[in-house]
């Protein structure tokens, strides 16, 4: 189920966000022996490509929650798919309590949580509140530009706080623009380069004297 949730959350993402630069496969690279300090705080090649959308635990109670506004098997309308992301993105938002006055974002909440989080991992915890940071403003240009279009209004009738969608929408791949450290390397399963970047998270939490957080099986 959970991993049902994570991939199909994705999907959307990838449907509905800006065409990527380049839709090549990069090679992982296979080595661990010679990561350091340095290396794990910087990208590493096949493991910055994926998509982040939240901890997997997270996604579970709100897709449930608003499964009735999936779109059909087929369905091709842009403006279901758009309802059905911003309400399931407003539940996550309001599950971690990060929604602020006038729909912003909290950053206390967000400073809050993030403390409890990461507690013994402080790089995540300043990423985190940095990535919120950035995103919360990016996104207040990304939906003004929307709400001065007649065709994204039409889009987005009906849609739960926009602004919240372009906030995550933009931390989906904040870590494609800008540094990618260790705990954000995703490989693909598709590309088989899953494993080796996982061993390399792995030893990067051990440069940094951190035990592996375990993962929900997705």
């Amino acid at each position: 189920m959970v991993k049902f949730i994570y991939c199909w959350t994705v999907l959307i993402l990838v449907a509905i966000s800006e065409a990527q630069d380049s839709e090549e496969t990069v090679a992982v690279e296979s080595s661990v022996g010679d990561l350091t300090e340095d290396k794990c705080n910087k990208n590493r090649d096949g493991c910055c490509s994926e998509l982040y959308v939240g901890e997997e635990e997270d996604l579970v109670k709100c897709f449930v929650i608003h499964s009735s506004k999936l779109p059909e098997d087929g369905d091709s309308d842009v403006g279901k798919t758009l309802r059905f992301l911003s309400c399931f993105v407003e539940c996550l938002y309001k599950q971690k309590k990060y929604i602020g006055k006038s729909d912003t974002i909290n950053m206390k909440m967000v400073k809050l949580d993030a403390e409890k989080m990461y507690e013994d991992r402080p790089k995540e915890k300043e990423y985190h509140i940095e990535m919120y940071d950035h995103c919360r403003k990016d996104a207040v240009g990304v939906y003004n530009l929307l709400k001065a279009s007649p065709g994204a209004k039409v889009i987005l009738k009906g849609a739960c706080r926009p602004y919240l969608l372009m906030v995550f929408m933009c931390m989906s791949d904040y870590h494609q623009k800008h540094e990618c450290p260790y705990f954000r390397w995703e490989g693909s399963a598709s590309a088989g380069t899953k494993d080796q970047c996982e061993d390399a998270k792995s030893k990067c939490y051990l440069i940094d004297g951190i035990t592996l957080p375990k993962k929900n099986p997705i």
